[in-house]
């Protein structure tokens, strides 16, 4: 009986701890940093509050994908630098100031990313631009590359993926 009343101590107060993890942006980065080894750099969000939902468990599944679920369900996202990640509001997108990624070497990720997709002509481009605008994401943008057939594109890494498609069969 001992042992059993033991367990259950030990399994209640892990379970209190893990729900404690990650309160703020700061303690979910180094808890994310922990278990990925990436590094976050957290600019004058690290005393953020961040709400998760009720029966959230953090300790399920992959470490990298829970946070960056975490942050987007908190209008917060993470940008891929040199040295790991640097967070920042959803709401600065517009204004944020992107390292463009090569259309090829696009993740299949959350995190935003900003590349360049080419046309044969400014005509294909404008057409382009109507059909991607549809499939942006709600912080997502397309813009005109101008005097030269290109586009920019920010966006998810899931959602450029799919946008290279589009273009790919647009460009025929």
């Amino acid at each position: 009986m001992k042992h059993f009343l033991l367990i259950v101590l030990l399994t209640m107060s892990s379970n209190i701890f893990a729900a404690d993890l990650c309160k703020t942006v700061k303690s979910c980065s180094d808890w994310a940093t922990n278990k990925t080894g990436v590094k976050y750099e957290l600019g004058n969000l690290d005393r953020r509050n961040l709400k998760q939902e009720k029966d959230f468990n953090q300790e399920e599944g992959d470490a990298d994908l829970i946070f960056n679920f975490l942050l987007q369900s908190n209008s917060l996202v993470r940008i891929k630098r040199e040295s790991g990640y640097q967070i920042i509001q959803m709401k600065d997108l517009k204004d944020f100031q992107f390292t463009p990624v090569k259309a090829e070497e696009i993740p299949p990720t959350l995190d935003f990313y900003s590349t360049e997709f080419s046309l044969s002509n400014k005509e294909k481009v404008k057409n382009a631009l109507i059909i991607i605008k549809k499939f942006l994401s709600k912080n997502g943008r397309a813009l005109e590359v101008a005097d030269v057939p290109r586009i920019q594109v920010i966006d998810t890494g899931l959602n450029l993926i799919m946008i290279k498609s589009i273009i790919t069969e647009l460009s025929k």
